[in-house]
């Protein structure tokens, strides 16, 4: 592997230290950053620390597909090392391993719906490698699941993005719908939180929970509450500095937990829904309204999130509420 300078930075500053180092010209853009220790390992053209980075391929993955594949897909996902098309994608005459290499990935799924019910499992098809068990790295942190059992939505990168720029250090936070760590990860790697409490259901997702804790170094900043949140979520009142209700389309159903979770002196509450284009800013309103007279608190809508559109004319919604 090419040796490089390396700038050495904390992980939840490695993303705006990228990009001022990109703006500055003393970034190596032909390597890629990695994990050094605890820190981050950026890569740049003088210091005084020497390291190993490995490099950044430069290739159209699309001219390369077209060349094996006849009517290639313009679109796809990747999870990790894995590349998976759409339901529907006929595979009958590809050859598979050939695609994979053509896509920098070592295997292949096609993705069926996700469950509607609470345990949102996949039905990721491995049509080319053996199992669905992935690394997936983003934002400077890494998510460990079995793609095959549980969902992970790209969709929602930028908002896991944006709950990890959050300063939560020294902040105790309950997230009620956690899954693999989506947003858990975030706030424990980036955002320095003293200790989440993460509540799911789905063992196959708190399977991946523990990877993830344990492969990020912040196990022991997270207490995994196994069960039903109606359940779990009755043993945290009084605890939480925030509560995240990252579930779509709604998370009404933990409305009133969530209010109990806060610290006597409130603290913010996120709140993800499916929304009308059309009806967003009197959803916020209303549901402002909403929790402040169920809290007897007072309410502030502190920011609006559009996520991303969910289906024609339906948006996936985030309204950070802070109760005072």
């Amino acid at each position: 592997m090419p040796i490089s300078f390396a700038y050495l930075c904390d992980r939840d500053l490695a993303s705006k230290e990228y990009e001022r180092l990109l703006n500055e010209g003393l970034l190596e853009q032909g390597l890629k950053p990695m994990p050094h220790g605890n820190q981050i390992a950026i890569p740049v053209k003088s210091g005084e620390l020497e390291l190993e980075f490995e490099g950044i391929e430069r290739h159209n993955p699309h001219e390369n597909l077209r060349r094996i594949v006849e009517n290639p897909p313009k679109r796809w996902e990747k999870l990790g090392d894995i590349a998976i098309f759409k339901q529907g994608t006929d595979t009958t005459n590809w050859p598979l391993e050939d695609v994979a290499k053509a896509l920098g990935s070592k295997r292949i799924a096609i993705q069926n719906e996700i469950d509607s019910g609470p345990t949102r499992k996949s039905h990721l098809e491995m049509i080319f490698g053996e199992d669905g068990w992935v690394v997936h790295r983003e934002n400077f942190v890494d998510y460990e699941f079995d793609a095959t059992e549980v969902m992970f939505s790209s969709g929602n990168v930028t908002e896991r993005r944006r709950m990890g720029e959050i300063t939560t250090k020294d902040e105790i936070i309950v997230d009620a719908f956690s899954g693999i760590g989506y947003y858990t990860l975030q706030f424990l790697v980036r955002g320095k939180a003293e200790h989440v409490h993460a509540c799911e259901i789905n063992p196959h997702s708190i399977h991946g929970l523990r990877k993830g804790l344990q492969r990020n170094g912040v196990s022991e900043r997270c207490t995994i509450h196994e069960g039903d949140n109606k359940v779990t979520m009755k043993q945290l009142h009084g605890v939480a500095d925030r509560v995240i209700l990252g579930l779509i389309p709604s998370s009404m159903n933990a409305w009133g937990n969530a209010i109990r979770c806060l610290k006597s002196e409130g603290g913010f509450i996120h709140i993800h829904m499916n929304v009308h284009e059309d009806e967003i800013d009197e959803w916020a309103v209303k549901t402002t309204e909403w929790f402040e007279t169920a809290s007897g608190k007072n309410a502030e809508a502190h920011h609006l999130e559009v996520v991303k559109q969910y289906c024609p004319r339906i948006m996936h919604v985030v309204l950070d509420l802070r109760l005072y």
